[in-house]
């Protein structure tokens, strides 16, 4: 195999760069608790650390829907974040999450629909970062990785 051939096959974030995803806060918060054990996509991602992004906003019906699936799927097994918890960390950073695959298929109660990643080992910040996000999965820019860095807990 070529050296080429692995470097496409091989995630290397000194090459690549750090990515992030962005998700609603109460997804964030429920990923940072590792409580939520995959990420629901329609496309697949290299295995590796990347940050988990909450969006700008947040309306208090997506709020409510979340809180409601949740309750659905696992009643009381899973403290649901309060709103205005999730609005404190709307725009920021909220941690980093390890990918470690991407299922087609899973018993997991957090899969639905036809790719998840499969997450594993939050890194967790003292404090959110606040960072600009965007669709799908987007590069980190040099201050926020520095920022991000710099919030871990120890």
């Amino acid at each position: 195999m070529r050296t080429s051939d692995i470097q496409r096959r091989t995630p290397n974030f000194e090459r690549k760069g750090l990515r992030a995803f962005t998700v609603k806060a109460h997804w964030g918060l429920l990923i940072r608790a590792g409580l939520k054990t995959v990420e629901n996509r329609s496309f697949r991602v290299p295995p590796g650390l990347y940050l988990v992004h909450a969006s700008n906003n947040l309306s208090f019906s997506d709020w409510c829907a979340g809180s409601l699936w949740v309750a659905d799927r696992f009643g009381a097994a899973v403290r649901f974040p309060g709103y205005d918890e999730c609005r404190a960390w709307c725009g920021q950073v909220v941690c980093g999450i390890h990918v470690v695959s991407a299922l087609t298929a899973s018993a997991d109660p957090w899969y639905m629909g036809d790719v998840a990643w499969e997450l594993e080992r939050p890194v967790l910040c003292a404090r959110g970062v606040a960072a600009k996000g965007f669709l799908g999965v987007w590069a980190v820019d040099g201050e926020v990785r520095k920022k991000f860095v710099s919030a871990l807990l120890r």
